[in-house]
């Protein structure tokens, strides 16, 4: 053997042996996972989709059901086309809505899907009622394993879609208009309502957003003006889209403004919730950015940063209940907390995550609860509120005063994650080995309403 080959196949055996002690402590990982799981969740549902998604978002509405009584609802007026309700006697749950696509292998059809899951009312689960074959926990009418749900989980439209579903969010307006980034570079409207619920093996979206020249993952609808939206790309470019502007006959729409003031990947874009004409955007070369909409200059931002994280920044999230305030996830394993009145430096850094901070959001209803996700194969909960906190030794080796939680389900990278208009502190995540789950903190953890339990419960 050549001295080349013998130092190849060295490296080879240094990468399996690697490779197999990567394995063996996610196991260890989730194995000590699952034995707390019971005492950790109020809710666990884990399924396995056919294909993993890259994408979740709830939709906003929610059937209640309660035994031998009138629909309870909680949606826009009655759709007859979705309406999704029915009798259960003695079951009470609450059906919701889950907006998921598809990345699929070889040839096989891609596919945007919409998710019924059955969430039970509120119950606390015993730990004896922990399936672990199932990986799953909560209170289905009564949380006992000897009473389980029909039906948890189930798939009830499947449109088809042109290559994987990149990202898909619904028009806040109106949640039957859905977008989805292509990894062609082009963004697909669909109205689900005028889809079957089987697939027909045409892929026939209501219009196509034609001008970006790569894929992309940065999705977002404007809150403010409906049928307006902004996306972000790996061809560096901030695109805005308005879709009234369409013509019937003619599905291709083009873009109203694009902006080329990043000088690398974009990776995510986000309206601010409560200024109609700012949107952030952040990228690889390592910048936050915010647009003002109303300037005319599309060649760069009103503000901008860089230098403050150490690697590309991922994604981007504005505090809906505090206008001034925004979190950035980067690669460099950190979360940063920005002041838009002052953007020359963070005001804090969230440490935990050991490897690229992916994807962050704000609790919809705790104003100091952010959640992250990372391919270290972690969800996070932080409690700003927490920050500057003294701890004792004990409690630093579980992580920063501001950790108020890790989810630690997952054995594989999380591909996106969504927090619960309807139920809080339910969340929906998904990973790349097809696994999804549905989880509530239990509320020993977080308390019922953050603003009404003491701080030293909290910590129970």
């Amino acid at each position: 053997m050549e001295p080349y080959e013998e130092e190849h196949a060295g490296v080879e055996e240094q990468e399996k042996e690697h490779e197999h002690t990567q394995e063996k402590i996610v196991n260890e990982e989730y194995k000590t996972w699952k034995k707390n799981a019971p005492f950790l969740y109020d809710m666990i549902l884990s399924t396995a989709l056919e294909w993993p998604t890259l994408t979740t978002q709830w939709l906003p509405d929610v059937q209640a059901l309660v035994p031998r009584s009138p629909r309870i609802t909680r949606s826009e007026p009655e759709d007859p086309d979705r309406s999704f309700s029915h009798s259960v006697p003695d079951k009470p749950y609450s059906t919701h809505r889950l907006l998921i696509g598809t990345h699929t292998a070889g040839d096989a059809q891609n596919y945007l899907q919409i998710a019924h899951v059955q969430l039970p009312n509120a119950n606390a689960p015993n730990p004896d009622d922990y399936d672990e074959d199932k990986g799953e926990i909560g209170g289905y009418g009564g949380g006992s394993k000897k009473s389980p749900m029909e039906i948890k989980f189930n798939i009830v439209q499947k449109i088809d879609h042109q290559g994987e579903v990149n990202k898909a969010r619904y028009q806040p307006q109106n949640p039957n208009i859905i977008a989805t980034m292509c990894t062609d570079g082009r963004v697909m409207i669909w109205d689900r309502s005028k889809h079957p619920s089987m697939p027909t093996g045409t892929v026939n979206p209501q219009m196509e957003l034609l001008g970006h020249e790569a894929e992309g993952f940065g999705l977002s609808w404007n809150p403010h003006d409906a049928g307006h939206l902004a996306t972000g790309s790996e061809d560096k470019t901030v695109r805005l889209w308005d879709i009234t502007t369409y013509t019937k006959g003619n599905k291709a729409v083009k873009p109203t403004r694009t902006y080329t003031h990043h000088s690398s990947i974009v990776n995510d874009v986000q309206h601010h919730p409560l200024h109609s004409s700012l949107i952030g955007t952040v990228s690889d070369d390592i910048t936050l950015q915010i647009i003002d909409v109303r300037n005319a200059d599309s060649t760069r931002a009103v503000a901008s940063v860089g230098g403050e994280h150490r690697d590309a920044i991922n994604s981007i999230a504005f505090n809906p209940a505090s206008e001034t305030i925004l979190a950035t996830g980067s690669a460099d394993k950190t979360i940063g907390i920005w002041d838009l009145r002052n953007l020359k430096a963070k005001l804090h850094s969230l440490e935990g995550h050991t490897d690229s901070v992916q994807s962050i959001s704000w609790h919809p209803f705790e104003e100091s609860v952010l959640a992250s996700s990372s391919y270290d194969r972690k969800i996070m909960f932080w409690d700003l509120s927490r920050a500057g906190e003294e701890q004792t030794p004990e409690d630093a080796q579980d992580g920063p005063p501001e950790l108020l939680f890790m989810h630690g389900g997952h054995t594989n990278r999380i591909s996106d994650f969504s927090w619960n208009l309807n139920d809080p502190w339910v969340l929906c995540s998904a990973a790349e080995d097809n696994l999804l789950q549905v989880w509530k903190v239990a509320d020993a953890i977080v308390g019922k309403d953050l603003d009404d339990v003491p701080t030293e419960e909290l910590e129970a």
